[in-house]
């Protein structure tokens, strides 16, 4: 009883994963890491809008990537552009001003590897109208080590990186947020 339970929760992750993911693009070495958004269902005015945000190493080695200013910092700087009805909107978040980085500041991605991070866009962005919004990652990696030496190294001598996103239309309706329950 318990196998084909455990193998229909299998087979259902999969296919859920499978059903997100689209095709690769060609490998280009210029911008080894790949990246992906999507956002959860459902989408209503005033409540949190889950965002999916995933980089993946496509290159042969390993990559160190500074996490300033991505998803995997939170919310302390502009990585998105995003406007509703072809308004742009505010970020409403923190801004962070820096030093040099530590090695802590860096993640490491080995060759092929995959880091998948969850965000709440309203949580940097008003949106709280019903409507269409759109969302494109703007902000380049401020610095990815390729060349195998580990991290960190000082601000003037960082090496950016463009992230190659495809825009996201989101479309958010008017709708009942439930409550916040405490315990």
């Amino acid at each position: 009883m318990r196998k084909p339970a455990l193998f229909s929760l299998t087979l259902l992750a999969l296919l859920s994963t499978a059903c997100w993911m689209k095709p690769h693009a060609p490998f280009d070495a210029n911008h080894p890491l790949e990246c992906r958004v999507e956002a959860a269902r459902p989408r209503i005015a005033g409540a949190p809008i889950a965002m999916r945000f995933q980089l993946t190493n496509r290159s042969e080695q390993p990559l160190w990537m500074l996490r300033w200013n991505t998803p995997w910092d939170g919310w302390r700087g502009t990585i998105f552009d995003v406007s509703f009805e072809g308004q742009d909107l505010p970020y409403r978040g923190a801004m962070t001003k820096r030093g040099d980085p530590t090695a802590q500041e860096y993640v490491k991605f080995r060759a092929g590897e995959s880091m998948i991070i969850g965000l709440d866009l309203a949580q940097g962005y008003d949106m709280s109208k019903p409507g269409t919004y759109k969302v494109k990652v703007v902000g380049n990696l401020q610095d990815v080590i390729k060349d195998g030496t580990s991290p960190p190294r000082p601000r003037d001598r960082f090496q950016p990186m463009e992230l190659k996103c495809e825009e996201l239309t989101l479309e958010v309706v008017k709708g009942e947020v439930a409550p916040k329950v405490s315990y």
